[in-house]
């Protein structure tokens, strides 16, 4: 399907997105935007696309993109900045407060005609947040955890300065991951890192799966070695049904909407549109550019 746009650039949508749709439709594109679950924007995609001048992501994430590959081109890659940071910090405070709280267990026992109140919560005020990612998203939720009165701590795992990870894990009441997933981040955190956490310490993840090794967050979980964990992201999506962490009762899921809300949506594609129209103008002025090492190259 094509169409024309009101800033006069032609548009072909892929209604089916597969790779070999994206790979012969790349071939006479100056743009590529990838939204929700299309193929990655890989290597051999771009080899094949001549004309390509930039490459845009409907969201905040890039993992399939291949940066390396786009930089090498000198095609910048952009991103929708802080379009749907409000939605993704709130659906981490969402988490956070379902298992401090016991949210989903206590309507489970309501529920189920269990009127108790045995089963305690947990206050948040002067409780110590972690947050893994200081970026948009990740200053989002601190300063929505300073709202609770929490002592935020911010670790950025790309930066030389600031809390190393490492140390700052002991001290986490809640621990909030809101890294872009690269072959640095994946399995940030793993067996050895959720053994340095308190038994107490909640762990949320609004990033991608695979920055949690996810078989250790199961035997962490199972054996009592932290008190939860709530989950927007997995490492398979949608999970097997036989997955072990969808029998954890300490474990609140949600299917990978945390940026879904119609407003943030509707944010996200106008900046998408803006940022493509102005991208390929030469305008990059306050655009999120993931790669701006390109930029710098042409002067």
């Amino acid at each position: 399907m094509r169409h024309l746009d009101a800033a006069g650039v032609p548009v072909a949508i892929l209604p089916e997105p597969t790779r070999p749709a994206l790979l012969a439709a790349a071939g006479n594109a100056a743009a590529v935007v990838l939204v929700d679950e299309a193929p990655a924007l890989d290597a051999g995609i771009v080899a094949a696309a001549p004309h390509l001048r930039l490459a845009c992501r409907n969201g905040a994430g890039f993992d399939n993109f291949d940066v390396a590959a786009l930089t090498a081109r000198g095609i910048p890659l952009v991103t929708t900045g802080d379009a749907n940071a409000d939605a993704v910090a709130e659906h981490a405070i969402h988490l956070l407060l379902s298992l401090a709280k016991r949210g989903p267990a206590h309507d489970r026992d309501v529920r189920a005609g269990r009127w108790s109140r045995a089963r305690g919560a947990s206050e948040l005020r002067d409780k110590v947040m972690v947050v893994v990612g200081w970026g948009r998203i990740g200053r989002r939720i601190g300063h929505l955890g300073a709202a609770f009165g929490m002592r935020v701590l911010p670790v950025d795992p790309t930066a030389a300065d600031g809390v190393p990870l490492d140390e700052a894990l002991p001290a986490a009441d809640a621990l909030i991951l809101a890294v872009p997933l690269t072959p640095g981040t994946r399995h940030l955190v793993d067996a050895g890192r959720l053994a340095r956490m308190k038994p107490s310490a909640f762990l949320v993840n609004v990033a991608r799966g695979p920055v949690v090794d996810q078989a250790a967050l199961v035997r962490a979980l199972a054996a009592g070695r932290l008190a939860g964990a709530g989950l927007d992201v997995l490492e398979q999506e949608p999970p097997d049904p036989a997955d072990p962490l969808l029998a954890l009762d300490t474990v609140v899921l949600s299917p990978h909407v945390a940026a879904s809300c119609p407003e943030a949506v509707e944010r996200v594609a106008m900046a998408c549109a803006d940022a493509v129209v102005r991208g390929l103008a030469g305008d990059f002025a306050g655009l999120a550019v993931i790669n701006p090492e390109v930029l710098a190259r042409r002067g």
